[in-house]
């Protein structure tokens, strides 16, 4: 991997030192894996985070500026200064452990007169001030005192000075190494390689056997991600998992079980049947009523049935018409109850299927047996 060398703002007396990634194809924001505990009811993240991605923390939300400074954050909510990587959570969060999925954009170094120095009183120093100080002091000894020994004494208490100064400095210094080689361990140990999704997480297993450090695989069912970490897949992210469950009170994601009604609801509810029924015998010729349809759609079906059974054969017919004066029967042929049968044969075709709203049904009844009682006609038509 290339090291990125880091900005450096001349411009200003104390520049800041900033490593950046410009979010372009060749020069891309990294993914990142923060697993942290939260202490003070704080996080700081290891990269600035990219604020057009986002910061994901699975099964919490994330609130604005305005409400952050307005309100008190929920057990559930969390607030990101991208300016600074800083997440904030609620009190009941402190020293959880929580997994930050965010792209980051690069580290800022701050100068010496951004360190201060505690010794243990209320009073502070920055590390440039503590410089600067043991440098002025050493000028003043030697100008106001020609007292070799005197001079030599002071210089000594501030060359003291100056050494716990520089020891500092190291330390500093030893404490940017172990800060790199913690960022270094963490891109290697929180790196996010993608793979295909699967269908479930047991075919992660299946479709994945030999798995490297860094693999994330998402599962379709489920939306969950999976990372593998050496060992073993654990979840890291849900695809919407910032989103809850739509609610009478809230929008949000529709759940499989809610999808799967809503479907079977839609079929149910785009058709309508129309039902004639005509109660104990048959006489032949038009039946009442006339039934107008208020919906344009398409016949579907038409079934037609008897509650006792005749010893002749019972003819139907199923007419339609748009001004109550011309007629025409929507079957290629009358519609056939045969003798001691409950139901029609179903040899008929339909040949009028279109039906415009206000349409009118009516039955004709063609020949019937006289012992035939209470016919049932139902026409299914589904609408436009």
């Amino acid at each position: 991997m290339t090291v990125k060398q880091p900005v450096n703002y001349l411009d200003f007396n104390n520049p800041i030192h900033i490593v950046w990634r410009k979010g372009t194809p060749n020069d891309p924001f990294v993914d990142r894996l923060d697993i942290t505990r939260v202490v003070n009811q704080r996080v700081a993240l290891l990269e600035i985070p990219d604020e057009l991605y986002r910061v994901r923390i699975p099964n919490m939300f994330e609130i604005n500026y305005e409400k952050f400074i307005k309100s008190t954050l929920g057990k559930n909510e969390f607030y990101c200064d991208y300016t600074n990587g800083f997440i904030y959570f609620h009190a009941d969060k402190e020293a959880e452990t929580v997994s930050i999925v965010y792209k980051g954009r690069g580290v800022i170094l701050y100068p010496s007169n951004r360190i201060i120095h505690y010794d243990g009183t209320d009073s502070t120093e920055t590390l440039f001030k503590i410089i600067e100080d043991s440098k002025t002091q050493i000028q003043e000894l030697i100008g106001q005192t020609a007292n070799f020994e005197e001079v030599l004494e002071n210089m000594i208490v501030a060359t003291n000075l100056t050494k716990e100064a520089t020891d500092i400095v190291l330390n500093t210094n030893d404490k940017t190494l172990q800060y790199i080689e913690l960022i270094k361990d963490a891109y290697e140990t929180t790196v996010l390689i993608y793979q295909p999704y699967v269908q479930t997480q047991a075919d992660i297993a299946k479709k994945y056997p030999n798995p490297k450090v860094g693999w994330t695989v998402q599962v379709y069912d489920s939306g969950i991600r999976y990372r593998f970490n050496g060992k073993e897949w654990i979840p890291i992210d849900n695809l919407g998992g910032n989103i809850p469950v739509a609610t009478e009170n809230y929008d949000g994601l529709m759940s499989k079980k809610d999808f799967v009604k809503l479907k079977e609801i839609s079929v149910d509810t785009d058709t309508r049947t129309i039902v004639f029924i005509i109660p104990q015998e048959i006489l032949q010729g038009v039946q009442d009523p006339h039934v107008v349809f208020p919906h344009s759609g398409k016949i579907l079906e038409v079934k037609a049935y008897v509650s006792k059974t005749g010893t002749k054969p019972t003819n139907i017919e199923v007419q339609k018409s748009s001004d109550f004066v011309n007629w025409k029967s929507i079957t290629g042929s009358p519609i056939l109850i045969a003798p001691n049968k409950f139901k029609d044969n179903g040899y008929h075709t339909l040949t009028e299927t279109v039906v415009s709203e206000g349409d009118v049904f009516r039955l004709r009844a063609v020949d019937y047996g006289i012992d035939t009682y209470n016919l049932t006609v139902n026409i299914k038509i589904t609408i436009n």
